[in-house]
């Protein structure tokens, strides 16, 4: 029995240890960004979140580590290099690089619909606070925290859409140390 014990508080440990890695949402419904994949390195994460409703797919989160200073088409090129995700752009000069297409596995957006970039650095509080992105993705610098989000079209009045995230449910540091207490308990009623 102590065997099957140590086996589930592990699978529960490790459980909160990949959850804690991505991103806390809402802390009060244990709601934290899922996330497909990670690339980079560095002291600092900033997300990528992509969604493809538009065109009848699903929204996708990507992590990005990095140290210094570093830009949204540096996470792009990044994803583009070390993933399956590609991003079609086009720079248009002094203007900036702004983004024709996405495709991720078999999702793709429509070419003929522009993207919405939206900007949003979580609190954990649940409510996101999304800004529209000023320039082409050169000019957009990364901060520790940030999701660069976006979404295959626009409002009528030409105003972003941001775009669904990607959630997934996260056990609360306090309800696994019950279930922890509960284990522990448990063995030492059957040593007794």
């Amino acid at each position: 029995m102590k065997r099957s014990i140590t086996v589930c508080l592990a699978a529960i440990l490790a459980g909160i240890s990949s959850a804690n890695a991505d991103l806390i949402i809402d802390d009060s419904q244990g709601l934290a960004l899922d996330v497909t994949s990670w690339v980079g390195e560095g002291e600092n994460t900033s997300y990528f979140v992509v969604d493809f409703e538009a065109t009848g797919g699903t929204s996708y989160a990507f992590g990005y580590q990095w140290s210094g200073t570093e830009t949204v088409l540096d996470m792009i090129n990044s994803l583009s290099a070390e993933t399956v995700f590609e991003a079609e752009m086009t720079s248009f000069g002094d203007f900036g690089t702004f983004i024709d297409n996405f495709s991720f596995m078999s999702e793709s957006g429509d070419p003929d619909n522009y993207w919405a970039h939206s900007l949003a650095t979580p609190t954990g509080s649940g409510i996101i606070d999304w800004t529209a992105a000023g320039g082409g993705v050169e000019s957009e610098f990364l901060s520790d925290g940030l999701i660069s989000g976006w979404y295959n079209g626009f409002n009528e009045d030409f105003s972003v859409i941001n775009p669904s995230l990607p959630l997934i449910q996260v056990p609360a540091p306090a309800g696994l140390s019950v279930i922890g207490l509960v284990l522990i308990g448990s063995r030492r009623r059957r040593v007794r």
